[in-house]
C-alpha cells in the first residue's frame, strides 16, 4: 500500500497540518519541497520553515520518524530578495527544540536571517538544492500597518447583551484575514483569609480566523464586545468556589489584539477550510500554494494592539450579578458579591 505524508505548518494565530493527495500512487519515491514562512515587518529577527513531503512505498509512519524523510541536508542555499530592487538577505539553518510526535524530533529544522523588511515592497524567497540543481520560490507582499478607533487606551467599557460596544479597525493593506482577541486580567483570592491567590488572565476571541478583504476606502470593520461573550467564556474556564472570591484587573486592564494575515494565507486557509467541509476523500482537491516548484505558503502578517481598556462601575456590576456570572463571585463596583 502506498502513502503520502507532506507536513503542514503555520505559524500565526494559526497551526495548521494537512496531506496532500493529488500523486500518483503508483510512482516511486518521490520528495516534495514544502514551505511555510509568515513575514513580518514590525520584527527584525524571521523564520521560514523548508522540509520535505514524501511518497513511500511502506510504512509512511515508520519513514516519518526518520529525520532525512522531513528534513534536508545541509544542500539548500536559501535567499529573500527585496523585489523590484534592494537587499537581499542570506537564511541561515537553525535546529530547535521539538515535541515528540508522529514526526521525527531529532531536529527541528528552520532557516532564519535578521533585517528590516520594508512594507512597500515585494519579496521572493529563492531555494536551492545544491545536491540536485532543483529550485523553488514564492513571492509575498507585506500587510501594512492599520488602525484601530476603538478601544482607546485606558477607555472603559460598558458590558451589555444589548447594544454591546463595537471594536472598530480599518482594515490593512495586503491582509485578507484576522484574529481579534481579548485577553482579560483578573485576581483570585482566598475568601476567609484574602490572601492573592492567581494574577493571571483568559483570552477570548470575537474574531477567529475571519476573510475580510481590503478595500480602498471601505468602512471601519466592527466586531460586538458583548457581555455573554465574555461571561461565557469565563464560565467556560473558571471554576465556581464559594471559598474564592475574583476581581477584575484594573491595574492591568483588557488587552485588544488584532492579527492581520496576508491574503495568500486568506487563501491557503480557505482552501482549507473547504477540503475539511465539504468534498470527500475520494474527491481530495490539492490545496493552495503560492510556492513554484513546492507546496506551501509564503504570506506576511502585522499585529496591532490597545493595552489597559477598563470596565465602567457598571460593566463591573454586571460582570458581578450577571446570572451566568454570579457564581464566579466576582466583585462589583462597590465590591459586592452576587450569591
Amino acid at each position: 500500500m502506498k502513502y503520502i505524508f507532506i507536513t503542514l505548518s503555520v505559524v500565526w494565530v494559526l497551526s495548521i497540518q494537512s496531506c496532500k493527495q493529488d500523486f500518483d500512487i503508483t510512482a516511486n519515491y518521490k520528495e516534495v519541497p514544502v514551505v511555510y514562512g509568515l513575514l513580518n515587518p514590525q520584527e527584525n529577527t524571521h523564520y521560514i520553515r523548508i522540509q520535505k513531503g514524501f511518497l513511500i512505498d511502506g510504512n509512511a509512519y515508520t519513514a516519518a520518524v526518520a529525520n532525512d524523510s522531513i528534513y534536508y541536508s545541509d544542500s539548500l542555499f536559501v535567499q529573500l530578495k527585496t523585489l523590484p530592487s534592494g537587499a537581499t538577505f542570506t537564511l541561515t539553518k537553525v535546529v530547535l527544540p521539538k515535541d515528540s510526535g508522529i514526526f521525527s524530533n531529532a531536529n527541528n529544522v528552520v532557516f532564519t536571517f535578521n533585517g528590516n523588511l520594508d512594507s512597500s515592497k515585494e519579496y521572493e524567497l529563492q531555494v536551492k538544492n545544491t545536491s540536485n540543481g532543483n529550485t523553488i520560490s514564492a513571492k509575498t507582499k507585506l500587510v501594512n500597518d492599520f488602525s484601530i478607533n476603538v478601544p482607546i487606551k485606558g477607555q472603559k467599557l460598558p458590558l451589555r447583551t444589548v447594544n454591546p460596544p463595537a471594536v472598530n479597525f480599518y482594515t490593512a493593506v495586503n491582509a485578507g484575514i484576522y484574529d481579534l482577541m481579548v485577553r482579560f486580567p483578573y485576581l483570585e483570592y482566598d475568601a476567609a483569609s484574602n490572601t492573592l491567590l492567581k494574577d493571571t488572565f483568559i483570552e477570548f476571541y470575537l474574531l477567529k480566523s475571519s476573510s475580510i478583504e481590503y478595500i480602498l476606502g471601505a468602512a471601519p470593520v466592527q466586531a460586538d464586545f458583548s457581555a455573554v461573550t465574555l461571561i461565557n467564556s469565563l464560565s467556560a474556564r473558571l471554576e465556581k468556589r464559594t471559598d474564592r472570591y475574583r476581581l477584575f484587573n484594573k491595574s492591568k486592564g483588557m488587552t485588544f489584539k488584532i492579527s492581520a494575515g496576508g491574503e495568500q494565507l486568506a487563501t491557503y486557509i480557505s482552501s482549507i477550510n473547504t477540503q475539511q467541509t465539504g468534498i470527500g476523500s475520494n474527491e481530495a482537491l490539492p490545496p493552495y500554494t503560492n510556492v513554484t516548484g513546492g507546496y506551501g505558503v509564503l504570506s506576511s502578517r502585522y499585529y496591532k494592539q490597545v493595552d489597559s481598556v477598563l470596565l465602567t462601575d457598571a460593566g463591573l456590576d454586571t460582570l458581578a450579578c450577571h446570572p451566568l456570572s454570579a457564581g464566579l463571585r466576582f466583585k462589583g463596583s462597590t465590591l459586592q458579591i452576587c450569591e
